[in-house]
C-alpha cells in the first residue's frame, strides 16, 4: 500500500498553545441549567488535548463582571489568575475542569467541562491518517472488523479522488481506489461510504463519481468498489445519470454471505435498493416510495432497516414494512442509525435545527413492524453535526459544536454528558465507530485540513 504513516514526521502542532493572535478562540459553552450561562473560552490552542501541553482557558458570562473566580481539576496542575487559568494537562484520561464565579450583581454559577486528553504517543501514532500535503477528510467514514482493524474510506478534496486507510492498532496504511486518471475510467468521486466483512475485513465501498464541480448538478453515477487479491475492483450500480445530490448508503447482508447491497435515491426517483449478484452484476433495483434519508442496516435476520422520510422502512425479501416515527419530517438532515442487540433501532438527526424538540429516536422493533414502539429524546440545543454508535448498552455521538468535536455519552442519570475531543474543521461531518476488541470509540473527521484519527 502507499502512504505508509511515519510516526516521525508528524509534528505535534495541535498539542501546545500559542499566541493568542495566531489561532482562533474555541469557545466551549457551559450546559448546566443556571441563571447565568457560562462558557470558557480555549486561548491560543487548537487541535486535541495532549498530556503534559499548557492549555489557557478564560471563563466569561455575557454581560456580566466576575466578583470572584474559583478553579479546580480532578488532575493536572492549575496556575489561575481570576478569570484565566493556565491548565498542564494530566496524563491520558477523561479529566474534569471546573469553575464558579459570583459577579458583581450578585449571581453564582458553576460549571463543569470534560476533556479527553490524549498520550504524545497516541498523538504521534494516530492523528494524521493521510500525511500528504493534499486537503483530505471533507467526507470520511470509520468502521471496524472484528479483528479490532479500522477500515476508513475519506475524500481527498484537493484532487476529488477516493481514498482508502487502514489501521493495524498502531499505524496506517492508505491507498487511492478512484478519481481522475489517464485511459482508466477514473473520475471525480463524492460521498464514500463503506462495510466490512466482520472476519476477512472485506472493505466494500459505495460512492458517487462522474464529471463537474460539487453544487452543480452536473451529472454523477452510483459506483461500488471492493478490494479482491490486493487490487481494487470498480464497478458501476446505476448507469443512469443522477447528480451530486443523491444519498447512498451501503451494507453487507449477514445471511446471504455479506453480499453488498447499496440503497440510495434522488428526488425524483424515490429510494432504490440493489443487491450485488456477482461481479459487475447488481439486480434491477426496488423502487420504493419515498426518499432515503438515512444509513441502511441490516439486522442478523437479513432485514434491511432505513429511514424514509418521515418513516422507519424494513425490507425483507420482496416484503416491505414501515413505521411511522412521528415529528421526524420536522428534522431535517441525515440520520444515522445503530442496532442493539436486544431489537432496539436506534436513530439520530445529522444537523438537526436549533432547539429540535426531538432528535434522537429509540425504536423497539415489533413483529409487525408497524406494533413497534418509539420513544423520542433532545440532544444539544445547537448541531453542526454528529454520527452515532452504540457500546455497552448505551448510545455514543460524535458531534461537530461549531468548530468543537465532543463525545457525548449519557450519565446514570440519562443526562448527557459531554467530554471535549479538540477542534473540528468547520462544516464537515465527523464519522465514530467502536472498536470491538476494547470497547473503545473512535472519530475520523477534518482538522487543518487533514482527515484525522482519535
Amino acid at each position: 500500500m502507499t502512504r505508509m504513516l511515519v510516526v516521525g514526521a508528524v509534528s505535534l502542532f495541535t498539542a501546545c498553545a500559542g499566541e493568542t493572535g495566531d489561532v482562533p478562540t474555541q469557545v466551549i459553552p457551559s450546559r448546566t441549567d443556571n441563571t447565568l450561562a457560562l462558557l470558557i473560552e480555549r486561548e491560543g490552542g487548537q487541535g486535541g488535548f495532549v498530556e503534559g501541553a499548557a492549555e489557557r482557558f478564560k471563563v466569561s458570562a455575557s454581560g456580566e463582571v466576575f466578583k470572584s473566580v474559583r478553579w479546580s481539576a480532578t488532575s493536572g496542575a492549575l496556575e489561575p489568575a481570576a478569570e484565566r487559568v493556565t491548565w498542564k494537562l494530566p496524563p491520558k484520561g477523561v479529566a474534569t475542569l471546573s469553575v464558579s464565579v459570583e459577579t458583581e450583581s450578585g449571581k453564582k454559577a458553576e460549571g463543569e467541562f470534560h476533556f479527553n486528553v490524549e498520550s504524545t504517543t497516541d498523538t504521534l501514532l494516530n492523528a494524521l491518517i493521510d500525511t500528504s500535503p493534499d486537503v483530505t477528510g471533507g467526507f470520511c467514514e470509520l468502521t471496524f472488523d472484528t479483528a479490532g482493524r479500522g477500515h476508513i474510506v475519506y475524500f481527498n478534496d484537493t484532487h476529488r479522488s477516493l481514498w482508502y486507510g487502514l489501521w493495524d492498532g498502531t499505524s496506517w496504511t492508505t491507498e487511492q481506489i478512484d478519481g481522475p486518471g489517464f485511459n482508466n475510467e477514473g473520475r471525480f468521486t463524492y460521498k464514500p461510504v463503506i462495510a466490512v466483512e466482520p472476519v476477512t475485513g472485506t472493505p466494500h465501498v459505495a460512492y458517487l463519481k462522474g464529471s463537474g464541480e460539487h453544487g452543480r448538478a452536473e451529472i454523477m453515477r452510483v459506483a461500488y468498489a471492493t478490494r479482491v487479491g490486493g487490487t481494487w475492483l470498480r464497478e458501476l450500480v446505476d448507469p443512469a445519470d443522477r447528480n451530486d445530490a443523491v444519498n447512498v448508503s451501503i451494507a453487507l447482508n449477514p445471511t446471504q454471505g455479506h453480499q453488498a447491497v447499496i440503497a440510495y435515491s434522488d428526488a425524483s426517483t424515490g429510494a432504490r435498493i440493489t443487491t450485488r449478484t456477482g461481479a459487475n452484476t447488481w439486480s434491477t433495483p426496488l423502487v420504493l416510495q419515498g426518499s432515503l434519508t438515512g444509513e441502511a442496516l441490516f439486522d442478523a435476520s437479513g432485514t434491511l432497516y432505513f429511514a424514509n422520510r418521515s418513516a422507519l422502512t424494513a425490507l425483507k425479501g420482496t416484503t416491505v414494512e414501515t413505521f411511522a416515527l412521528g415529528g421526524l419530517s420536522s428534522v431535517t438532515g441525515w440520520f444515522s442509525m445503530a442496532l442493539t442487540p436486544n431489537q432496539h433501532l436506534m436513530l439520530l438527526a445529522n444537523n438537526a435545527s436549533t432547539g429540535a424538540w426531538a432528535a434522537f429516536y429509540d425504536v423497539t422493533l415489533g413483529t409487525p413492524l408497524s406494533t413497534s414502539s418509539v420513544r423520542n429524546s433532545q440532544v444539544d440545543y445547537t448541531t453542526g453535526s454528529n454520527d452515532l454508535a452504540y457500546s455497552a448498552g448505551l448510545p455514543v455521538i460524535a458531534q461537530r459544536h461549531g468548530t468543537t468535536l465532543e463525545l457525548v455519552t449519557p450519565d446514570a442519570r440519562g443526562f448527557w454528558t459531554y467530554t471535549q475531543l479538540g477542534t473540528i474543521q468547520d462544516a464537515t461531518r465527523p464519522s465514530i465507530a467502536i472498536r470491538p476488541t476494547d470497547g473503545t470509540p473512535h472519530v475520523c473527521f477534518q482538522r487543518n485540513g487533514k482527515v484525522t484519527f482519535l
